[in-house]
This record gives C-alpha cells, structure tokens and sequence, in this order.
C-alpha cells in the first residue's frame, strides 16, 4: 500500500524474446502469465475486449507467455472487482527480467527476494489437466467412464503412464 515498488521502472528491465520492452513509469509490478486467470479467476490479458495492439489471443496451448504490468496494490484490488484493466506489454516465449538491486517477486504463490541478476521464464512443459464434467452430459459421463479404464489399465500395468498421458491427451481434444 505504501508504493515500495514504485521505482521498479528504473530498477528492472524486460527483455521479450531478445528485445527489449518498455516499463510504464507508473508501473509497479510484472506479471508473466500463461494461463488464463489470476487472483482466483481474474482475466488479466482480456482475449474478450478490444485493444489497440498487435497482440495475439492468449492461449494456454501456443508455448507463449504474455506479460503485463499493473499499478501497485489499489490497482490489484480494482482488478479483482472489475474496475481496471492490466496493461498488455508484451507476448513471447523468452521473458528475461534484469534487475539492478534486489526485488520482490512471486512465484505460483511463493514469495522470495531476487537478487540483482537475470530472471528468465520460458515455457517448459505442457501439463494434462483435468476438469470436472457433469456425469449428467455424455461427454462428460464417456470421459469419467474412460480415465477409469485407463486408471485401471495403468494399475494392471497394461498401460504405463507416459501411454495413459497420451491417451487422456487424445480423450480431451476429441471430447472438447
């Protein structure tokens, strides 16, 4: 609340898959996303609204992450309820974050001091995710029906895990 962050702009440089990116002065936090949802659901990118960039949709399926900056704290809370927007500052697949003294930063929830240095995020792996469906809906009814198989399978060691993977991965594109 007391703006600790406030000079980031002079204390951090972004650099976006080899290029450097420029830091609003009034910005006092970098996010880097690659999904969708932030804060319990807040939509940080805004597929759904118009800008005036270039920017591509984000998606969690083209190995890029999307960077965007907000405005301290008060800015956070109005983004929770709807009141603000991000600003959209960058998209790519290597994100490198200098700093020149220490920083806070965050990471999936775990807070640390980074030392002055060079922070570098790029896209590692995709992860089968899966998500609740209604018995109710025959989708949703075949894919409980067939991970269960497939848990089976894999305990009777009919299958082994990478081929479950794979198998599910298959199950969700055909199923959506």
């Amino acid at each position: 609340m007391d703006r600790t962050c406030a000079d980031l702009p002079w204390q951090v440089w972004l650099e976006v898959d080899g290029r450097d990116v420029e830091i609003p002065k009034d910005t006092e936090g970098l996010l880097v996303l690659n999904i969708g949802s932030y804060m319990g659901g807040v939509d940080l990118w805004q597929n759904d609204s118009e800008h005036d960039d270039d920017f591509s949709l984000q998606s969690m399926h083209d190995k890029m992450l999307e960077v965007v900056s907000v405005c301290g704290a008060w800015h956070l809370g109005k983004l929770q309820v709807g009141l603000s927007q991000a600003r959209r500052l960058a998209q790519g697949k290597v994100i490198k974050i200098h700093s020149s003294s220490s920083f806070p930063v965050q990471i999936d929830g775990e807070p640390f001091i980074l030392q002055p240095g060079s922070l570098d995020i790029t896209h590692h792996d995709q992860v089968f995710m899966v998500r609740r469906t209604s018995e109710d809906e025959p989708k949703g009814h075949a894919a409980a029906i067939m991970t269960e198989v497939l848990l089976d399978a894999e305990c009777k060691g009919i299958i082994n895990a990478s081929q479950k993977k794979v198998i599910l991965k298959e199950l969700a594109i055909s199923l959506s």
